[in-house]
């Protein structure tokens, strides 16, 4: 609609073939590219100066241009990020591309980079070529397939879980592309593939079939043998011709080895060139394109400071050869001018002037859009506002002026009010119209939709968290803590059993059945240090466990009786929301998350009823927990009620209180800032102010808690990570809470059983999921060089944003900045530690948050809590020394705006790193999914969390028996549980082999949950479901398995029925129930199964015991699949009572 309006000049513009126009402004210039795609149906590329542009323009595209034809092809801006192990979700975007465009019939706009036009790729042909497709009922042989995944850069492993993962498993090839959100299951009858199912990576289990399955290479460096050979060759005829470093000798070394064995070949794009007779880039690829260069003035500067980086790398690596490797062409060695559309630049002497003048924000100043809109008398206005009161506001402003408008069609040389989405504001002089959008009247940001294709964010599942590993850490429920040394098989009279085999103190070892695998938890606590290993006899471990209990019962009992007074008292029930409420909200400029939006339903619900609210909201940092208080804040403050926002830092307080001003004064509330750099005056008018009632929302540290604060009336008091208070303070807070609603807000992840126990006492809201819109940080785990240092601090303060630098030693953090300054004299560098005063800490920060400073070199001591969204880069300097969690908090704190962020994990290239520490990196770098932390880290932070909110001497108790038997005695305090009864039983009760072949499944880890699951076996329907399960992922079942499912059914059935005592023989089992249990057993609807049963049932009742006997003679079935189906009959029967 909006096209037509411009429609003869937007024609003009497109029939000319090539051009040099004055940069003009974004929105228009994206109009003209969506027409020139809509009416000459020809391939467009769109090339912008760096990668914050292209994202902008891709995101903005996407309002106009259909998804299906719009692609995106992002390459990194630093050439040395190149040989750096990165993050996979632009490599992905690329290679998702590149295959597009293989269709030559179909026509697309693809937006890229300088550097993504001159970047080196194999040719179509390779592409085209690589694409294996695999069909059902054919026949393949299964070590081809794998060798051919290997190949195409797949990894091997048991269990398939991440994008680039194959399993093969006996005639199972399980397989997880690129280009999928769920991996693929291959089922062989010999070498006949009898099916192709779509599997779900959480549950293992296959929902869908499909025909075919085209598995394509997973990196953009990809060949055959023949391919390699020659590559190689030409390799070596390219370095023997140089004198190299001894660091380039090392690199060469392993890189070859690497393309030998086709391992890191995401870090080996750099040798493309050698693969392929000539350089080809995108332009190969696309037939014809139109090219649109945006800025081409600024792309030339770039290669210059390109140029700059790869010298800054060519000094660390002692030397230039690498930097000779063609890997991308600059602009001038691209042949592109003949098929070029425009040069849109501010450097040209004939540029033409398209006369598009852009709109300055107004601030939401009516005033000044009244003089704009008389200084353009007869212009065609088109002003679009996509919240109700907005409409209202611009509605009410122009019946004050008496400047009519139209609604319902657009009307030439008239103002015209729209609701449909405008890409930006302009005013266009020669076809005398004005575009003018909400974000530019009011101030308010442009909702993107992101649409990256990456598979990979959705398909991470976390499944290690709670897998046993030999030599980790146990705790027995009967026996307490001991080292886990693996699985055993033992047979025990000709029955295969698997064994938990766990070593105590004095090396005494313990084998635990697998069908008791429910007594053994995993250890874990606050501290780092190996646990002390229990003694096997003795009280010891008894008496712990009763001591952890008793002081358990000594907390709840607390906490139920705050409980209870809580619930006897009454405070102020708030109204329903009304349209100022709903106005407050669509300020909001960003679409609200599930959980969030589950949160403020709950609060106002709170809020609505007579008693106080004493609601906790958890959940990660910049997860929108501040938009949930601000909802409350204003809901109070409508009904005059005073609000209270109290933080435990100054900074914090200094946000809040910005991000509340903003929101809030345009309503006429009144927000006041208390803390230490209030001066004295200022501080007493405040105070005065809250006691009369003028001032509605205080925000402040526990200055507000001074005994010279009282309020007119307090409505909300909001504690912001209450934890962190002195006790002093927290007695405070508790007088404050009385009669008042009270929201907690904490970024401490919290276990889900002390949320369910503790917090079923205090309400609960968790925000668990990400924002919408936000970009995954790119993750580069490298070698520490100081060229790849000054580049990307380099690179961040070019886009005028901040690097936060950490280095975690405290002795020698100034050391560091002195270099730091060195290797980057132009930028403005601080530092801040845990050793620092607070105050002196706390003004570091708040002079890095106003940009007095583009880095801060800091320990892991920095405020977890405060919001920079213009740090964007995030330099780690021994990363393999920090724990999984801490590197996830870490890089939380990059990546909080619109920009791509960036997180280099660096580790000295002298230092042999360990597995372990290898592991994390590895983890780190693949899950850069936002919220993965959440998931992966959850449990580490949450035993801190967990510490932090039971208090110091719980934590102490946490520690003697481990966090999740912690968690499982709470439970049972907390529902006033005994501890449940053992089933014992005798060897000649045992009737299946309670064993997994290794050759059925290998891995321990699996064979294990697998034993955990058929431990959880409580119906046939479950039986039925984990059967399917595993033939699914495993296989053909053993009978011997099958057995062991229905005895564990059986068991666990005959334990609640009351059964003492089975008997067996040829021709039936008898069932013995106890007297107890037979006094109260239905012998009605026991009567009913009998009599409904095929199978012959005959009851008896002899010396108080009921018998159930079950004739078993020439059934097909097993008679544990009888005597469990029977059991369940009568258990359903009695449940519909």
């Amino acid at each position: 609609m909006i096209e037509k309006l411009f429609s003869q000049k937007l024609n003009q513009i497109i029939k000319q073939k090539k051009g040099a126009f004055k940069k003009v402004n974004d929105p228009f210039l994206q109009y003209v590219i969506a027409y020139d795609f809509k009416h000459q149906k020809e391939n467009i590329i769109v090339v912008t100066s760096n990668l914050y542009e292209a994202q902008k323009y891709y995101d903005q595209l996407s309002e106009v241009i259909h998804a299906d034809d719009l692609l995106f092809y992002p390459v990194d801006q630093m050439l040395t990020s190149i040989m750096a192990l990165g993050s996979p979700e632009f490599k992905n975007e690329r290679l998702f591309t590149l295959r597009q465009l293989l269709n030559e019939d179909k026509k697309y706009v693809i937006v890229t980079t300088h550097q993504g036009l001159g970047q080196l790729q194999l040719s179509p042909k390779d592409y085209i070529h690589s694409v294996y497709t695999i069909h059902k009922n054919q026949e393949y042989d299964l070590e081809d397939i794998a060798k051919t995944l290997v190949y195409n850069g797949y990894v091997r492993n048991y269990i398939v879980e991440r994008p680039g993962e194959f399993s093969v498993r006996g005639n199972i090839i399980d397989i997880f592309t690129h280009d999928y959100p769920h991996p693929y299951r291959l089922d062989f009858f010999g070498d006949e593939l009898e099916s192709i199912k779509v599997f779900d990576v959480e549950t293992q289990v296959s929902f869908e079939y499909k025909e075919k399955l085209n598995i394509s290479p997973l990196n953009e460096l990809f060949y055959t043998n023949e391919q390699k050979k020659e590559a190689l060759k030409r390799i070596n005829d390219f370095f023997n011709q140089k004198e190299l470093s001894e660091k380039e000798t090392q690199k060469l070394s392993s890189d070859i080895l690497n393309l030998e064995e086709r391992t890191k070949l995401e870090k080996l794009s750099i040798y493309t060139s050698f693969f392929t007779d000539k350089n080809y880039t995108i332009l190969d690829f696309v037939k014809n394109p139109k090219i649109y260069m945006i800025d081409q003035h600024k792309m030339l500067i770039n290669e210059q400071t390109n140029q700059l980086d790869m010298n800054s790398y060519n000094e660390t690596m002692g030397g230039e050869i690498f930097s000779e490797i063609p890997y991308r062409l600059t602009l001038s060695k691209l042949e592109i001018k003949e098929s070029l559309n425009f040069f849109i630049t501010n450097e040209t002497p004939d540029q033409k002037s398209l006369e598009i003048i852009d709109i300055e924000p107004l601030h939401g100043n009516m005033k000044l859009l009244v003089e704009m809109l008389k200084q353009y008398q007869n212009y065609t206005v088109i002003i679009s506002t996509q919240k109700n009161h907005f409409t209202t506001l611009v509605q009410e402003t122009l019946n004050l002026e008496n400047m009519p408008y139209h609604l319902t069609k657009i009307v030439k040389n008239e103002i015209n009010l729209i609701h449909e989405n405008l890409l930006g504001s302009f005013i266009d002089l020669e076809t005398r119209t004005i575009l003018l959008n909400e974000t530019e009247i009011f101030n308010t940001k442009f909702k993107t939709r992101i649409q990256y294709r990456s598979v990979i964010n959705q398909a991470v599942k976390i499944r290690t968290v709670d897998e046993l590993k030999p030599g980790d850490y146990v705790v027995h429920y009967d026996y307490g803590i001991a080292q886990y040394t693996g699985l055993k098989t033992m047979d025990l009279s000709g029955i295969k059993r698997d064994y938990l085999y766990l070593v105590y103190a004095n090396n005494e070892s313990l084998y635990v059945p697998v069908d008791q695998i429910d007594l053994v938890l995993k250890y874990r606590s606050h501290e780092d240090a190996p646990p002390k290993l229990s003694k096997l006899g003795g009280k010891q471990w008894g008496n712990t466990k009763a001591s952890v209990k008793k002081k358990i019962k000594d907390l709840s009992d607390r906490l139920l009786k705050l409980y209870a007074e809580r619930n006897a008292t009454e405070g102020h029930a708030f109204l329903p929301d009304n349209d100022m409420m709903l106005a407050f909200e669509n300020d909001f400029s960003y679409q609200t998350t599930k959980d969030q939006q589950e949160a403020i339903i709950s609060v106002k619900k709170d809020m609505e009823n007579k008693r106080p609210m004493d609601r906790l909201i958890a959940g990660d940092v910049g997860f929108g927990k501040t938009e949930v208080a601000l909802r409350a804040s204003f809901k109070a403050v409508l009904e005059g009620k005073q609000v209270a926002y109290l933080v435990p830092t100054t900074i914090l307080a200094r946000q809040h209180y910005y991000t509340y001003k903003e929101r809030f004064e345009k309503y006429g509330a009144t927000v006041a800032l208390l803390n230490r750099f209030v001066p004295a005056k200022e501080q007493k008018e405040i105070i005065q102010k809250l006691k009369a009632g003028t001032i509605d929302v205080i925000i402040g540290t526990h200055r507000i808690l001074s005994e010279d604060i009282s309020f007119k009336d307090l409505g909300l008091f909001i504690i912001d990570e209450e934890q962190r208070f002195g006790v002093e303070h927290k007695e405070k807070i508790k007088e404050m809470k009385v009669n008042v609603d009270t929201l907690t807000l904490s970024a401490t992840p919290i276990p889900r059983t002390i949320q369910m126990s503790m917090y079923g006492l205090k309400d609960l809201s968790m925000i668990e999921t990400p924002p919408l819109n936000r970009y995954p940080v790119q993750t580069y785990v490298v070698e520490r060089q100081i060229g790849l240092i000054k580049e990307a601090i380099d690179r961040e303060l070019a886009r005028g944003g901040q690097v936060f630098y950490l280095y975690n030693k405290t002795s020698d953090i100034e050391k560091m900045v002195l270099k730091l300054k060195e290797i980057v004299p132009n930028a403005r560098i601080t530092y801040a530690h845990g050793k620092m005063n607070k105050d002196k800490l706390e003004d570091v920060l708040t002079d890095f948050i106003d940009h007095h400073f583009d880095v801060l070199v800091a320990t892991t001591i920095i405020e977890t809590g405060v919001d920079i969204p213009n740090t964007n880069t995030l330099i780690i300097h021994d990363a393999d020394n920090l724990g999984l969690s801490q590197l996830y908090q870490i890089r939380g704190r990059v990546g909080r705006s619109d920009k791509i962020a960036y997180a280099y994990l660096m580790y000295d290239p002298k230092k042999n790193i360990n597995d372990e520490a290898r592991k994390r990196l590895s983890v780190i770098e693949d899950f850069t999914d936002l919220g993965s932390g959440f998931k992966i880290a959850l449990r580490d932070l949450a035993i801190r969390g967990a510490g932090d909110i039971l208090g110091q001497e719980q934590s102490g108790f946490i520690d003697s028996v481990g966090m999740d038997l912690y968690m499982k005695l709470l439970e049972e305090v907390m529902e006033n549980k005994e501890e449940e009864p053992r089933i014992t039983e005798s060897i000649d009760e045992i009737y299946s082999e309670r064993h997994i072949p290794k050759d059925y499944i290998q891995e321990d880890a699996v064979r294990i949950e697998i034993h955990k699951r058929i431990g959880e076996l409580n119906s046939l329907e479950n039986v039925k479901k984990l059967r399917n399960e595993l033939e699914d992922r495993f296989g053909k079942l053993t009978p011997q398995l099958v057995l062991y499912m229905y005895e564990k059914l059986f068991k666990k059935q005959s334990y609640q029925l009351g059964v003492e005592k089975t008997v067996l023989s040829s021709h039936d089992v008898n069932l013995i129930i106890s007297i107890e249990k037979s006094q109260k057993i239905n012998g009605e609807k026991l009567f009913e199964v009998s009599s409904e049963s095929k199978i012959p049932i005959k009851l008896g009742y002899i010396k108080g015991r009921v018998h159930i006997t079950i004739v078993t003679k020439n059934q097909e079935e097993h008679w544990l699949y009888i005597a469990a189906s029977i059991i369940e009959q009568y258990f359903n029967k009695i449940s519909k009572e």
